[in-house]
């Protein structure tokens, strides 16, 4: 695939041109995506909490392939694709628990929860009909510290073997990893999410830098002391963090007691996030679902200890303050981004002050020019 004329990305990110806004919006380069990064690489889709007993299930997609994970009668986890058989219907929606097998709603095709065809219907007699040939597709499953991941590839190596380090961090960094549970409250509405006119690299380059959280955010410049803030860049993931500015703030309140006192984000390319507040012993998935160049759905999975939720006060800033801003720019930047009047930007790089660089957006960028081999 040939490109217009551009600078390429300079190692050095103080010496580096951004990429152009034509990587942002190009359908093709947006199919070429598909196949090279989201069909290859791990995607978050639920949490083991809702995945305890046999039959429980969840569904989520990449990009334009819906999957599935199901605990098998055997108690052990299986991925799908989700799509019967038979005439291609989808066969489950959402996340619960199907009560024997799984039963296709357009023509009654029954599944075993280890995905081989059980029955169809008035096939019995039907000559040349093998039921091995009609078993679900399978796809790749890990689940590593609760999170469960899909991925299609067969061949991808497996997600501790590139991200350990990152899940290491996790479990050192939050005690109550292994305690969380998906929250049931209805104001942290589990993969709801929200899809907003902008590309999916726009959110997550958002999330890699804090040079904008002062004049952007201004309540989170006053819950975290921003020159406290580091941004880390580790393989195929990226750690930001910043620890408590005041416990009154124009946020929320946070007691001294509370067992959060920083803002921990860690990023797993491509597009998911696990992150931490000040405030209740609390984990959050996020993840920037491509649909097509110009549209991200953002999905969100709040974790907090069994029987608790996030404080109305909390809720009401991360849902109705923070995200809002974050949209806002999301779908300012990909406005100016089809610009004809934009080419290139430069980054800012201060890698001391991570509240005044850019490097973790520099470093996305050439992984992602890696992968995509346009280096």
């Amino acid at each position: 695939m040939s490109y217009p004329k551009y600078v390429p990305l300079h190692n050095d990110p103080s010496h580096s041109y951004t990429l152009p806004g034509f990587f942002y919006n190009d359908p093709q380069l947006f199919h070429q995506e598909k196949e090279q990064i989201f069909y290859k690489s791990w995607q978050l889709l639920g949490h083991i909490s809702e995945l305890q007993n046999p039959g429980d299930f969840v569904c989520g997609y990449i990009v334009d392939q819906h999957v599935f994970v199901i605990r098998g009668k055997d108690g052990n986890l299986r991925g799908f694709y989700n799509v019967c058989q038979h005439r291609a219907h989808e066969l489950l929606k959402g996340k619960g628990k199907v009560k024997s097998f799984i039963v296709c709603p357009y023509h009654a095709w029954t599944f075993n929860t280890d995905g081989t065809l059980n029955t169809a219907r008035h096939c019995e007699n039907k000559m040349d009909f093998d039921k091995s040939d009609f078993g679900l597709v399978s796809v790749r499953v890990e689940e590593i510290l609760g999170f469960v991941f899909v991925n299609l590839d067969p061949d991808a190596t497996p997600l501790a073997e590139q991200a350990g380090e990152m899940f290491a961090d996790i479990q050192a960094s939050t005690e109550w990893w292994d305690k969380v549970v998906a929250s049931d409250s209805s104001n942290e509405d589990s993969w709801a999410g929200s899809e907003l006119p902008a590309n999916w690299k726009v959110l997550a380059e958002n999330c890699l830098e804090c040079y904008h959280c002062s004049p952007a955010y201004p309540a989170f410049s006053d819950l975290i002391e921003m020159k406290s803030y580091q941004v880390e860049a580790n393989g195929l993931w990226i750690k930001s963090s910043g620890r408590l500015k005041k416990s009154q703030n124009k946020a929320y309140h946070v007691d001294p007691s509370e067992p959060s006192q920083s803002a921990l984000f860690w990023y797993l390319w491509p597009n998911m996030g696990i992150s931490t507040l000040p405030g209740e012993a609390s984990l959050s998935a996020f993840r920037f679902y491509p649909v097509e160049a110009g549209r991200t759905h953002m999905t969100s999975l709040i974790m907090t200890l069994p029987g608790e939720t996030i404080k109305q006060e909390r809720s009401d800033y991360r849902w109705h303050v923070l995200w809002l801003e974050d949209k806002s720019i999301c779908e300012s930047v990909h406005l100016g981004l089809n610009s004809k009047g934009y080419k290139q930007g430069r980054f800012v790089v201060n890698k001391d002050r991570g509240d005044i660089s850019e490097h973790g957006v520099h470093y996305f960028q050439k992984t992602y020019a890696k992968m995509m081999g346009i280096e």
